[in-house]
């Protein structure tokens, strides 16, 4: 048991607290847990962080939280979690944001790899506006890492919030959040060398930690590693800021971010976050090193109807062409498929149930899709037939039926590719990826 579910205090599944009906425990750290919630008057979705109690008891920590969040509630960024609510219910402090539902860049890192690197500079460019505009209200953030960027999927992409304000504070250093008698706030993978020593966080110590982030984003691996505390602290301090290796307008451009950005001496990096975000938007405008298919072409406007036979597969080819041309691109693949099970791991809900019956219209269902892709030039059996369980198995026939996609003896039917909703989509994109690679040869 939890030092913080051995203080109690936090409400149950379904409860009441205040206006906010109580969901599921989605995080937990060091000031409290961190609730879905639904705020019953304006009847929207919303994140729910009780304080533990022991720090709710203390009074300065009191008045403190209650400046930090009217602080934070004035910040107006579209890439910062947005402040809703705070106050008091039962002696319990609470605060509430906005609800990112489609988790946090540290666990999609892990569930699903690193992704391309425009992408890996895109998120951290989201993240560095995000704490420009934190930074251009006067405050620091001190704990920029990817468990604290949440990603939400949409259009084809994704878009990067900066969250968990537990420890900011105003640059003048009055009224930190932090208990007394801690050691210095942060994460030491991501925390600049000189807070160790006693300095004080300003945005130059954010531009740090916004640099191994980006080199997390990358990699998959913080910048530095050690087998203490101590050993991890003196690589920081001593050993050279990371380069990727190879040539290439955006991995030099990318070298030369992270070399200022982690730079050792705090007046050698930049000031703050809003050069660090132009250097990386710059980085975005150079020649992708892959064909790059803007997000509008997922779903492009239809052509002029032309006559088609029963169950023809001209709308299929079409869709097939442009999610190969983003496999190619990886980019957008990746923002389809991040959040997704795969498909292959478990059955996808939805399914017709089990039995012969169900595997048998499981079987006329793949057969019939593969068949429509072999139709379109697919000449790989193999790739043909894998797409296409991908596929079924990923949305599950139910919902294929539902859709439209699928008659009532379980063959294919085609339709506009607008009738598709997202996530029909996203099996899609995954299934091509899963089968080809990510990578489809002309």
């Amino acid at each position: 048991m939890t030092d913080q579910a051995e203080d109690g205090g936090y409400p149950e599944l379904g409860e009441r607290f205040g206006p906010y009906s109580v969901g599921a425990r989605i995080g937990a750290g060091g000031m409290g847990w961190v609730f879905e919630a639904l705020d019953t008057r304006l009847h929207r979705q919303v994140a729910l962080k009780i304080i533990t109690p022991r720090l709710a008891q203390d009074e300065d920590f009191r008045a403190r939280f209650v400046r930090e969040a009217q602080a934070q509630a004035s910040l107006d960024s579209p890439h910062v979690v947005h402040v809703y609510d705070h106050g008091e219910v039962d002696g319990r402090l609470y605060l509430v944001t906005q609800h990112v539902p489609d988790g946090d860049l540290a666990g999609q890192l892990r569930a699903r790899g690193v992704p391309p690197r425009e992408a890996a500079v895109d998120i951290a460019a989201q993240v560095a506006a995000g704490l420009a505009d934190v930074h251009a209200a006067g405050f620091v953030h001190r704990d920029v890492k990817p468990a604290n960027v949440l990603l939400r999927r949409r259009d084809g992409g994704v878009t990067a919030y900066l969250g968990d304000f537990g420890i900011v504070r105003p640059t003048d250093g009055a009224h930190a959040l932090t208990a007394a008698g801690a050691t210095a706030p942060g994460t030491p993978d991501y925390m600049a060398p000189e807070l160790h020593d006693g300095a004080q966080a300003d945005p130059r110590t954010d531009v740090y930690s916004l640099g191994c982030l980006l080199w997390t984003t990358l990699t998959g691996e913080a910048p530095y590693s050690g087998s203490s505390e101590w050993a991890l602290v003196t690589a920081h301090r001593e050993q050279p800021v990371p380069q990727l290796p190879g040539e290439g307008a955006l991995v030099e451009g990318i070298n030369r971010v992270l070399a200022r950005a982690m730079a050792k001496d705090p007046a050698e990096r930049y000031a703050d976050a809003t050069p660090l975000r132009d250097d990386l938007r710059d980085l975005l405008r150079l020649p992708a090193e892959g064909h790059v298919v803007p997000v509008e072409a997922v779903d492009p406007p239809p052509a002029d109807p032309l006559p088609a036979p029963p169950h023809a597969r001209r709308r299929l080819a079409a869709l097939v062409a442009v999610l190969a041309a983003l496999a190619v691109a990886a980019v957008v693949v990746w923002a389809l498929t991040w959040g997704d099970d795969d498909p292959a791991a478990e059955p996808a809900s939805g399914g017709t149930g089990s039995g012969a019956v169900a595997e048998l219209d499981r079987g006329t269902a793949v057969a019939s899709v593969a068949a429509a892709f072999a139709e379109q030039g697919i000449d790989d059996r193999d790739l043909a037939t894998c797409m296409a369980e991908h596929w079924v198995d990923g949305t599950g026939l139910e919902q294929m039926r539902a859709e439209g996609f699928l008659d009532e003896e379980s063959s294919f039917v085609d339709l506009p590719s607008t009738e598709m909703p997202e996530e029909m989509r996203a099996a899609f994109g995954a299934a091509l990826a899963s089968c080809s690679g990510g990578v489809v040869e002309d």
